[in-house]
């Protein structure tokens, strides 16, 4: 058995995993184990790719949603037939986690080590995005947000916060309605179609993005279908006076504010709007994202939705 883990060593955190992690896998004589480190932004697409081309029967990303997100794209970009990739998993140690949150994959080392040991897998759904204007592909397992919410990733990749990365992004949240200037956009799918002034939308494979808001909670990775969140020209007060329903994941009922579920859907935009996947940015619109129904084998409990 060949595993890889990919690790994201910021804010030193390999010195805090890596140890507990080499000792874990010793114990249970594992079999071939490598542990291969990020030295940059982006680098895990690369070291993820080169790893699945060399062959390997598990992938395990060491971080948070950036990792994970980064480790699937190197994936998905290997040269190598799709029933050949590895299985994927996550050990979440990042900033937010949000995959985690709707995976139900805690950061236990040892309840890693079992799924491997048993394979407790599940095919779960993919996204892919298409960026038009420069025809470059990305693919996401968590959200892909469309308008603040990008420019929101954006800033958060130049900052840091003593109070954690929940205030953090709240803070940011607020900043940027104070600075966003509204984009015109329009959406379409093969069932519905939206046009407006939009603050922020969510092309949604899982529930939470954001550290904790559950912007999507009908979103299930299973189902092949995404969930689509749309805030139009919704004012800070009527965000502020919701945002604990957010957090509940609670849907919230005003005429700025839609819910629709799509299997593809086409963002436009005369405007420079900007596209994140999983706290990524990838690019501007127009763009299409489309979802990869069972694409990947991920670590995880059958009951997981």
């Amino acid at each position: 058995m060949n595993i890889v883990f990919v690790i994201n060593n910021k804010n030193n955190r390999l010195a805090k995993v890596l140890p507990r992690l080499r000792n874990c896998c010793g114990e249970r004589n594992l079999g071939n184990v490598q542990f291969i480190i990020t030295q940059r932004k982006k680098h895990a697409i690369e070291l993820a790719r080169h790893a699945t081309e060399k062959g390997c029967d598990y992938m395990v990303a060491v971080g948070g949603d950036g990792t994970l997100n980064e480790v699937i794209n190197g994936v998905l970009q290997s040269n190598i037939p799709t029933n050949e990739y590895p299985t994927i998993g996550l050990l979440p140690f990042g900033s937010a986690n949000d995959f985690a949150r709707t995976a139900g994959i805690s950061n236990s080392i040892e309840e890693l080590i079992a799924s491997i040991q048993s394979n407790t897998s599940k095919n779960i759904d993919l996204g892919r995005i298409i960026i038009q204007q420069t025809r470059e592909t990305r693919y996401f397992i968590n959200i892909a947000g469309v308008g603040l919410g990008a420019e929101v990733a954006q800033n958060l990749e130049q900052s840091s916060s003593v109070l954690g990365p929940g205030f953090n992004y709240f803070k940011h949240i607020i900043k940027g309605f104070l600075s966003y200037a509204k984009k015109e956009v329009s959406c379409t799918s093969s069932t519905w179609q939206w046009k407006g002034k939009l603050l922020q939308m969510t092309v949604a494979n899982g529930r939470y993005f954001g550290n904790a808001i559950c912007i999507a909670p009908d979103a299930r990775i299973t189902d092949g279908l995404f969930q689509v969140s749309i805030f139009g020209d919704l004012s800070i007060w009527d965000y502020l006076k919701n945002y604990g329903n957010l957090i509940k994941g609670v849907k919230i009922n005003l005429p700025q504010v839609c819910y629709h579920s799509a299997r593809e859907v086409l963002i436009q935009s005369n405007d420079s709007c900007s596209i994140e996947a999983d706290g990524e940015y990838v690019g501007l619109a127009p763009a299409v994202i489309e979802v990869m129904p069972k694409a990947i084998s991920f670590l995880m409990t059958p009951d997981v939705q």
